[in-house]
């Protein structure tokens, strides 16, 4: 007996020995299976012997290494549950603002085609402020001149509950834009005395509206307070020039768009067009200077090359112009500019045939394209077809005629109802003759000043029946305007009387002498 107390004894004495680092629940565990799988049989009293194992009790299901796993695995789910989560706030709160951000950045700088990427993934996500996204699409359409899409729009933002004014004062402004003068020039002081951070947006679709008008006094004021209270940025410059450029005050555009480079180095459509303004005034060398700032933005570049060629051509460096613009069109087949560029060049050295076969494409897609069709008679003259020459040197005697005239009623057309019929007779000579974007212009600042005029409905309803052969997408926009024409048929009816409501007796002869001719 008293072998085993000394037994005991020292197993005691051994157990207070083991250092407290060796007394954790993975230690005890491994000191269990060591100690079982030793030969000598552990002391134990009677009772102990009774009791039974831990195999009979079952209690070896839950082992010590499962206990400690189990609150391992389920702080790893917490932690993956947190990430998650912080991944779906970030997505939901940060992604719309990210691109909301470039959306309003596109806009000052006028990138709209930016600017519409981004807005379409606005669109296309789910969790947004829908009220904003749906403004700020309908401010995109504004700047793009589709006012149709932006009244769509507003109406889908007031639905959302946007502020009804912000929404009030984008009509203000498309008015403005559009050249409504007589709904927004009242409303100007107004905007700008509470701009509510619209500053550059009030002063850029005014000043849009004001040269419509030949009002260029008013857009230079406008551009001028915006310079002021902008000083960085080079937008109200860039538009300065434009003006300066419409007054054929070549120096002064030239200074506006020196000062928007200078502003902002990256601002390339200021020096393609400060490189026009050196190309009329004869200074082809700085010009080529201005356009290589160009040449290196893919959204540039091709208008840059095309520019550089006509300015070796108009050096008289002919063989470079041709090789640049062999390796425009090899590469951009569908780039009018420069494959007109080509046609010149080819013409003007005894090459005719080869220059012919280079412009008869584009005429056939564009038989109003002037240029074109000017190197072209050249062309058949050189090989002695004398008459289908002249056929296309009076048509583009016809097609400058006709836009000097739109031009003169432009310069002193009026802002009022009263000038409506006149604004149709200019959208009708750019439509046939000239610019479908200017066409389109006077035909909205048209509807703008009075939706309801029938002359105006029926020019509408003209214009869609031949785009919805291109685009049958716009099918909605024409039965529409089938509609609107039937009521103001029935409206005239009701007041007893087939006569235009509004033209002024100038009008009226304008658009009689039109129609004749």
């Amino acid at each position: 007996m008293s072998d085993d107390n000394s037994q005991i004894e020292k197993n005691t004495r051994n157990a207070e020995e083991v250092p407290e680092s060796q007394n954790t629940p993975q230690a005890f565990e491994e000191q269990v299976n060591r100690d079982s799988s030793q030969t000598i049989e552990p002391v134990s009293t009677p009772d102990e012997q009774q009791e039974p194992s831990l195999n009979e009790t079952g209690y070896d299901e839950m082992t010590t290494e499962e206990s400690i796993k189990r609150p391992r695995t389920f702080s790893k789910l917490v932690t993956i549950a947190t990430v998650v989560a912080l991944l779906i706030i970030c997505v939901v709160v940060y992604y719309p603002e990210y691109h909301i951000g470039n959306v309003q950045s596109a806009l000052r700088e006028h990138n709209l085609e930016l600017a519409k990427k981004h807005v379409d993934k606005l669109q296309a996500f789910p969790f947004t402020n829908k009220a904003e996204v749906h403004f700020l699409t309908a401010r995109l359409e504004r700047r793009r001149g589709d006012y149709d899409q932006m009244n769509t729009f507003l109406k889908k933002a007031q639905a959302e509950g946007y502020d009804q004014i912000m929404i009030e004062r984008e009509r203000i402004l498309a008015a403005a834009q559009a050249a409504n003068l007589e709904m927004a020039q009242p409303k100007l002081p107004e905007l700008l005395n509470d701009p509510r951070g619209d500053e550059r947006e009030i002063c850029e679709a005014y000043i849009i509206g004001y040269l419509q008008f030949q009002q260029h006094d008013a857009a230079l004021q406008l551009a001028d307070a915006w310079q002021n209270d902008f000083p960085e940025d080079a937008r109200p410059h860039f538009l300065e020039g434009v003006i300066q450029k419409s007054l054929f005050n070549h120096k002064q555009a030239e200074e506006a768009y020196r000062k928007a480079l200078e502003i902002d180095p990256e601002y390339y459509q200021a020096a393609l067009d400060i490189a026009d303004v050196l190309l009329t005034l004869k200074d082809t060398e700085r010009a080529i200077q201005y356009l290589k700032m160009a040449e290196d933005h893919p959204d540039f570049r091709v208008d840059s090359y095309t520019a550089q060629a006509h300015c070796l051509r108009m050096l008289g460096r002919d063989e470079q112009a041709e090789a640049i613009l062999r390796v425009v069109t090899n590469e951009y087949p569908e780039h009018i500019s420069a494959a007109i560029e080509l046609g010149r060049i080819l013409v003007e050295t005894n090459r005719p045939q080869k220059g012919i076969d280079v412009l008869k494409p584009i005429i056939e897609r564009d038989p109003r394209n002037t240029d074109a069709r000017h190197m072209l008679a050249m062309g058949l003259r050189s090989l002695g077809e004398l008459n289908k020459a002249q056929e296309h040197f009076d048509y583009v005697e016809e097609v400058k005629e006709n836009l000097a005239d739109a031009n003169q009623i432009a310069q002193r057309i009026s802002s009022g109802k009263g000038s409506i019929d006149e604004r149709l007779v200019i959208a009708d000579k750019f439509w046939t003759y000239g610019s479908e974007q200017e066409a389109m212009i006077w035909m909205r600042s048209a509807y703008q000043l009075d939706p309801l005029y029938l002359p105006t409905l029926e020019f509408m309803k003209r214009y869609y029946e031949v785009k919805v052969k291109e685009d049958p997408d716009l099918q909605q926009q024409l039965e529409r305007f089938n509609i609107e024409v039937e009521k103001a048929k029935a409206r005239q009816q009701e007041q007893g009387s087939t006569k235009p409501t509004n033209p002024s007796n100038d009008s009226a002869e304008i658009i009689s002498n039109d129609k004749a001719s």
